[in-house]
C-alpha cells in the first residue's frame, strides 16, 4: 500500500487523554491494559503497527535477551510463515541483531542507520525469506528495550514502495518506549507469580495431606487439592464465612485454641488436636505458624489415619515445606545422628549434608542444631497413629 504525505503527518498532542500519532489514537491506557490482558497484549502490536501506517509489527519480551515468553504479532505474517522464520531465518536477521548491540537498548532506532539498504537488500533474510513469499519489506523502526530484569523487542515495518519512517514517527514511538518496557515488566512478574502459584500448589498436593494456610483468626487464604477434598466430604470440618471449623463443638473449641496459640506473639511450637468424625479413627491435625514477611500465617495439616502416611518425617515435610531429603536428616538430627555418619549413610557427600542442614534451618526459622531438636522434639508425638513410636 503506497502512503501519500498526507497519511503520514504526524501530530502529537500529550496527556490524560493519551498521544495522537497520525489518524489513530494511542492512549497509554491501551499499552497498560496489554499488561494484564491477555488478549489485549495479543492485539498491541497491530494497534501500534496501525497508528505508525506501518505494515506490520511485532512485539515480544523474555527474561533474558535470548528468552522470549511471549509474542505479539500483529497479523501480516502467517503463521507458518514465522515458524520458517524461527526455525531457518532468526540466525540471519541482520535488523535484530543488530539491535541487539548494548548501546541501542531503550533506544528506537529506524534501522536503516545500523543496517545500510544496500547490506539488508543483498541479505539472505531479505532474498529468501522476504522475496521468497513475494513480500518486499523493507523499512523498519525497532528498539530492545530493558526494565527491571526483563528484555523486550519491538519492530514496525513497512514496504519498499512505502516511504520510510520519519524523524516524527521515530520519536513518537521513543516516547512510548518506558511505558511499554513497564508493561512488559509487569507481565514478566505476573507469569513468575502465576508460575509461582502453580508450583505451589503441585508442591503442596504431593506431601499426601490435606494442607490448609490460614490468617491468625483462622480465616483461609489457600488449601490444596485433598485439604479441599476433605472440606467438600464434611465429615469433620467446615467452612463458616472462611473460617476452617470443626463440625463437634469440643473438637471446635480445641481447634480455636490450638489457632490462638500458634498466632500468639510467641507462639511457634506446633501442636496437635483429634477431630473426630461419625465413622472412622479421628483426623489429626498438626498445627503451626509461620511468619511471611511481615504476616504470621498458620498452617494446618490434616491427616486421615487410615490411609495416610503418620510418620513424623512426613509431618515434619509437610508442615515445613522440607523435602524428603531434608525431612530425613532432620529426623536424623533429632536421633543424634552426626553429620559424618549421615554423609556415609545416605551416600552424598558431607557438602550435601551441610547445604541440607543449612536449608532446614532456614524453614525451620533455627540457627543451630539445638533449635532445630528442640522445635521438632516439640511436635506431638500421634501415639498408635505414628509409625515412629
Amino acid at each position: 500500500m503506497q502512503c501519500g504525505k498526507a497519511e503520514l503527518r504526524i501530530f502529537r498532542v500529550e496527556g490524560e487523554i493519551g498521544k495522537f500519532w497520525g489518524r489513530a489514537v494511542i492512549r497509554t491506557e491501551d499499552i497498560y491494559d496489554a499488561a494484564i490482558d491477555d488478549a489485549a497484549f495479543g492485539r498491541l502490536a497491530l494497534t501500534l503497527a496501525d497508528a505508525l501506517g506501518a505494515r506490520s509489527g511485532v512485539l515480544h519480551w523474555g527474561r533474558t535477551p535470548q528468552h522470549i515468553a511471549e509474542i505479539s504479532y500483529s497479523g501480516y505474517f502467517s503463521e507458518a510463515q514465522m515458524a520458517l522464520y524461527d526455525e531457518e531465518f532468526q540466525g540471519d536477521d541482520l535488523w535484530g541483531i543488530a539491535l541487539e548491540r548494548a548501546e541501542t537498548v531503550n533506544r528506537v532506532w529506524n534501522v536503516e542507520a545500523l543496517v545500510p539498504a544496500p547490506t539488508y537488500e543483498a541479505s539472505r533474510i531479505y532474498n529468501e525469506w522476504i522475496r521468497g513469499m513475494g513480500d518486499d519489506t523493507f523499512h523498519c523502526l525497532g528498539g530492545v528495550i530493558q526494565k527491571d530484569g526483563t528484555t523486550g523487542h519491538i519492530g514496525l515495518h513497512r514496504g519498499r514502495a512505502q516511504q520510510p519512517f520519519s524523524e516524527a514517527e521515530l520519536r513518537a514511538v521513543q516516547d512510548s518506549i518506558d511505558h511499554i518496557g513497564r508493561m512488559f515488566a509487569i507481565r514478566s512478574k505476573l507469569d513468575r507469580a502465576r508460575h509461582y502459584g502453580r508450583s505451589l500448589h503441585a508442591t503442596l498436593d504431593m506431601v499426601g495431606h490435606a494442607v490448609f494456610t490460614l490468617r491468625p483468626n483462622g480465616a483461609l487464604i489457600d488449601c490444596n487439592h485433598l485439604a479441599d477434598l476433605l472440606l467438600r466430604r464434611g465429615d469433620a470440618l467446615s467452612l463458616r464465612q472462611r473460617q476452617l471449623k470443626a463440625l463437634d463443638p469440643r473438637d471446635d473449641e480445641a481447634l480455636q485454641t490450638a489457632f490462638r496459640a500458634a498466632a500468639a506473639r510467641q507462639g511457634g511450637q506446633a501442636s496437635a488436636i483429634f477431630v473426630h468424625r461419625d465413622q472412622g479413627l479421628p483426623y489429626v491435625l498438626s498445627i503451626a505458624a509461620l511468619r511471611v514477611g511481615m504476616e504470621r500465617q498458620i498452617v494446618v495439616i490434616a491427616t486421615d489415619p487410615t490411609d495416610r502416611d503418620m510418620s513424623l518425617a512426613s509431618r515434619i515435610r509437610a508442615l515445613y515445606g522440607l523435602t524428603k531429603a531434608e525431612a530425613d536428616v532432620a529426623e536424623a538430627l533429632c536421633r543424634g545422628q552426626g553429620l559424618e555418619e549421615l554423609s556415609q549413610e545416605r551416600g552424598v557427600a558431607l557438602n550435601t549434608v551441610r547445604t541440607q542442614i543449612k536449608n532446614i534451618y532456614v524453614k525451620l526459622d533455627c540457627s543451630r542444631q539445638s533449635e532445630l531438636v528442640a522445635r521438632i522434639g516439640a511436635l506431638p508425638r500421634l501415639g498408635i497413629f505414628d509409625e515412629t513410636e
